[in-house]
């Protein structure tokens, strides 16, 4: 079993290999979010900033995406981080409307109005709203299951027993 801290969104298909051709189908389709034509890996990591940010998930906020070229921009992470990215000059209205996206996806998908979607899709088109709803759900499912897999590790670490009550 892996380390408590090991695993994030990032490191997951190594957890997720002995699953074998499942696994590999999932890690492929990981793999292709960083490089499709729609929103770029720069972004795309802004975006699962934002959901780690909103699930509180410190391990997550630490890791380095392999995916993402280093010389992203540290004050617009530090704005994603610190929730301010409508006050900040450092991102286009496009840029905006897609992390606003992002937050209202990750605290109720069910609460994202027909004018964030519309400005979303006049930013990327409609095969790049779509992608982004796709791609925000597998971020999103990578971080949980990254956390589960932490979790239970450190239980197993501490000695717990899953389902003792």
């Amino acid at each position: 079993m892996p380390t408590a801290s090991a695993v994030t969104s990032l490191t997951l298909d190594e957890q997720l290999a002995p699953g074998g051709a499942a696994a590999a189908s999932f890690a492929r389709l990981w793999r292709s979010l960083w490089s499709q034509p729609y929103v770029t890996p720069q972004l795309l990591e802004l975006c699962r900033v934002t959901l780690a940010r909103l699930h509180r998930d410190q391990a997550e906020l630490e890791a380095v995406n392999p995916w993402v070229p280093a010389a992203g921009s540290a004050v617009r992470r530090a704005a994603v981080l610190a929730g301010d990215v409508s006050k900040s000059d450092s991102f286009t209205r496009a840029e905006k409307a897609l992390l606003e996206f992002t937050e209202s996806y990750a605290l109720d998908a069910q609460s994202i109005s027909d004018a964030q979607a519309e400005r979303v899709r006049d930013a990327l088109g409609e095969p790049g709203l779509v992608f982004l709803i796709e791609a925000l759900g597998c971020l999103d499912g990578r971080i949980r299951t990254a956390r589960c897999l932490r979790d239970l590790a450190a239980g197993a670490f501490s000695g717990e027993v899953a389902g003792a009550d």
